[in-house]
């Protein structure tokens, strides 16, 4: 008997890429019971690619294997098996937050939806120890628990009241509609703030609590008010600032991560900016003003005259010459001041402390006698204080004979008297002389 062999389901790979294979007479006759199909059959390519296949990168779908495979003779082969599909991803729903997967081992998470709060107007029928109880607008009653009815910043309502509620997802335990109002009147103060942040404009707060780093505040909702926005300068204790009312404005907003910062610091800049422009509006070249000295920089001091700061330069604040402005006025003390110069709209104002005192330069005339203490001593002399301006006298004018050096005629402190030899109105300079003045002395007696 004849065996004839069948072609099976296998397909055998080609010796050359493209050509059909035939069984030759070497090859034994193989029974088709006896073959055993492997579960998925392989497809081969129709040409051996020259290099290796490159992997399918996330950017490239992977190829997929067609639904059918032609055999040698034309004929049709059943597509092979595939392989175990990855299970599904689960439904997401409102409490679970979707996964993404992103390249390397971060994994985005999407937060869930907030959701919509709706709110339904109703009026109060009765306050019971553990619910309330509201008529809405359709006639149906709803109920909303002592918990949800008040809180800090929403007092308990009385019947007859009317009142919104927010509509919550569970049902009372008769399965009436269950309302917050608290949820409800928050709703209702995010909104309110959003529209004030938008528009800019102020509101008052009131201080619940303090820390170091600032306090919080009740605006309908819970804010935060920074130490550094408080006050236009740093507050060391915050305790005395809860129970009081503030006037705020918003500094960062935030409705759905519920974040409300603010600040008072900016209104109180802006109204100082306000009084100070009128009060140089209202100051004149040549006024004279009693100020506070508030600040002492290496260039002068800083005056504050009523609401206008201005500033005592060095060369100003005195008609003698001045070193550092720390050796002669200190913060907080009380001086008399002129004002040299106005600038409004450049907010500066520029004073003067020694013109408020006569220049002791002009009653100086040379060849006059006068009278002053030694200030300080040089190497080349001695200077000596006639009253708000220093001569020098010169190591050849303090004595008629030769010194060896300044302190074996003279020391600071020392009461002398002096004949006026030049003055330079100009420099500022004046010369004098003691040894003159000895001789005067001496030519009168």
């Amino acid at each position: 008997m004849e065996v004839v062999n069948e072609p099976s389901d296998t397909v055998e790979p080609s010796v050359e890429p493209g050509l059909p294979t035939e069984p030759t007479a070497a090859e034994p006759a193989v029974d088709q019971a006896e073959v055993v199909a492997p579960a998925v059959a392989p497809v081969m390519p129709a040409t051996e690619p020259e290099g290796p296949a490159p992997e399918p990168t996330a950017a490239e779908p992977v190829a997929t294997a067609p639904e059918t495979a032609a055999t040698p003779e034309g004929e049709e082969t059943p597509a092979p098996a595939p392989e175990a599909a990855a299970p599904e991803p689960e439904a997401v729903t409102a409490d679970a937050a979707p996964v993404v997967e992103v390249p390397g081992d971060a994994v985005a998470v999407t937060p869930p939806p907030k959701p919509e709060i709706r709110l339904v107007p109703g009026r109060v029928l009765s306050v019971g120890p553990d619910v309330l109880e509201l008529q809405l607008l359709d006639g149906q009653t709803a109920v909303v628990e002592r918990r949800d009815a008040s809180g800090p910043s929403f007092p308990l309502p009385a019947v007859g009241d009317e009142v919104d509620g927010a509509v919550l997802s569970r049902t009372a335990p008769d399965g009436r509609m269950l309302l917050s109002l608290v949820w409800a009147a928050k709703h209702r103060a995010w909104e309110r703030v959003a529209a004030l942040a938008e528009a800019g404009e102020t509101f008052d707060v009131t201080v619940r609590s303090a820390s170091d780093n600032g306090v919080v505040v009740d605006a309908g909702v819970r804010g935060f008010v920074p130490s550094s926005h408080l006050e236009i300068e740093p507050v060391a204790d915050l305790a005395p600032y809860v129970g009081r009312t503030i006037t705020v404005k918003v500094l960062d907003l935030d409705v759905d991560r519920e974040r409300l910062v603010l600040t008072r610091r900016s209104l109180l800049l802006r109204e100082q900016r306000k009084r100070r422009h009128r009060a140089l509006a209202d100051l004149k070249v040549g006024d004279r003003r009693t100020g506070r000295v508030t600040k002492i920089v290496d260039y002068g001091a800083f005056v504050d005259v009523g609401d206008a700061s201005g500033l005592v330069h060095v060369s100003e604040m005195s008609w003698n010459r001045v070193r550092r402005p720390a050796d002669l006025v200190s913060i907080g003390d009380e001086v008399e001041v002129e004002v040299l110069d106005v600038k409004v709209k450049k907010r500066r104002l520029s004073l003067s402390m020694r013109r408020v005192n006569a220049d002791p330069l002009a009653a100086l005339q040379p060849g006059g006698v006068a009278e002053g203490t030694v200030s300080r001593l040089a190497d080349f002399g001695a200077f000596v204080d006639l009253g708000g301006i220093d001569g020098l006298v010169h190591r050849t004018e303090l004595a008629e004979y030769r010194i060896n050096a300044v302190s074996d005629v003279v020391v600071p402190g020392d009461h002398v008297r002096v004949v006026v030899l030049s003055v330079d109105r100009k420099r500022r300079r004046v010369e004098l002389s003691m040894r003159q003045a000895a001789t005067a002395i001496d030519v009168s007696a």
